[in-house]
């Protein structure tokens, strides 16, 4: 029942964003940043099922590592993603570890044109060395991290809710209140271990200022609600970035996984977007594709296309889902594809504990095989 309800309220939410004063790119910050890192265990069920014979082909427990680190500005930005797993399977041991800097470095203080090199570093119990790659090239765009003014409408909302502000509170006091979430590490380091006090202290100031506090202060409950929403105590609010980027580069193969001779540069086109539609959902999209720069350009193709969705449900339930195409068009023989469609449940049982529960149909073209499986996760969010 109480889930229940913690869904029709978020759904009072939804409609109640249609008077709010805020959008998500009213944050237009020149200097953005995200970190995240999040530890999984993992248990695998897969199924595989052709005309006449369908069998089990996973069994297995897993452990993930994420991390992801993002920084924008202009002139400067990079990002950083770290993936781990290692698991037992069959009686082995296995592990795989990718890591994917990437440094932009725009040309103009006022514009989104930019330079960029990356790194994509690999290594699994499968292979012989490391395998390794550098892209390097030029492209336009830029990313916004909102999850700073997301808290600030999930505040808005509760105090609203408890009567604590009068009315939707003005854009302007919005992204003040947005900037001083986002500068909570700055927060920390000026006042230690006390720092909250006054970082709530300076949020309710400009809400005062904004004249819309039905009170003197925002009280026991005001603080109590702002508390959970920054604390992700009882709920969470999930990353929220918008913007987009696209970019033409040269790929170089620096080693190969089985010590085999190194292939030819590629050339490379890639695009990202992220984008939330209203302030309960997220859509991420991406697209990629090489060929090579020799006497197999653009007879050989590899590429790939995918997004992503989330929708809060409530504040304690996510749903995700999502769709990547993978297109191989070999120099020799037929070209192909592989399909994969995911969707799923997060539960945020304590604080920075999650519970998931997804499935998966993955179908390859090569050997037109439909794979079933399903997974359920725990996770901890560190940051």
């Amino acid at each position: 029942m109480r889930s229940l309800k913690c869904i029709f309220f978020s759904l009072g939410l939804s409609f109640s964003v249609l008077g709010q004063n805020v959008s998500v790119t009213d944050y237009d910050v020149p200097v953005s940043s995200a970190k995240i890192l999040r530890l999984t265990g993992n248990y695998n069920w897969a199924q595989s099922s052709t005309d006449s014979t369908t069998v089990v082909t996973a069994n297995v427990a897993t452990a993930t590592a994420n991390f992801r680190y993002f920084y924008s500005s202009l002139p400067f930005a990079w990002f950083i993603d770290v993936d781990a797993t290692g698991g037992k399977s069959y009686g082995d041991f296995t592990h795989d570890i990718s890591i994917r800097p990437r440094i932009q470095k725009y040309l103009f203080d006022d514009q989104d044109f930019f330079g960029f090199a990356s790194v994509d570093v690999r290594h699994a119990n499968t292979f012989k060395q490391i395998e390794s790659f550098l892209k390097a090239g030029a492209g336009y765009g830029r990313f916004i991290n909102a999850t700073a003014l997301a808290k600030a409408v999930r505040i808005e909302e509760h105090l609203l809710r408890e009567k604590v502000i009068s009315n939707h509170l003005p854009k302007a006091t919005m992204i003040k209140i947005a900037n001083i979430i986002e500068r909570e590490a700055e927060y920390r380091g000026v006042y230690g271990d006390t720092y909250e006090k006054v970082w709530y202290e300076d949020i309710e100031k400009e809400i005062k200022e904004s004249g819309y506090l039905a009170g003197t202060g925002l009280g026991a409950i005001g603080i109590l609600r702002t508390q959970q929403v920054l604390k992700s105590i009882n709920e969470r609010v999930n990353e929220r970035f918008y913007g987009w980027d696209v970019s033409l580069g040269v790929l170089f193969n620096l080693s190969t996984r089985d010590k085999s001779p190194t292939v030819s540069p590629a050339l490379d086109l890639g695009g990202r977007f992220s984008y939330p539609i209203g302030w309960s959902s997220q859509v991420d999209m991406f697209a990629n594709v090489n060929t090579p720069l020799d006497s197999n350009f653009f007879k050989s193709v590899n590429s790939v296309l995918g997004f992503n969705y989330l929708y809060e449900l409530s504040n304690r339930i996510n749903f995700i889902s999502g769709y990547r195409l993978n297109y191989y068009m070999p120099p020799v023989g037929d070209s192909y594809a592989d399909h994969t469609v995911s969707a799923g449940f997060i539960f945020y049982l304590e604080n920075q504990i999650n519970l998931g529960i997804n499935g998966s149909l993955v179908r390859t073209g090569l050997t037109k095989r439909t794979d079933l499986g399903t997974n359920v996760t725990l996770q901890y969010n560190f940051f």
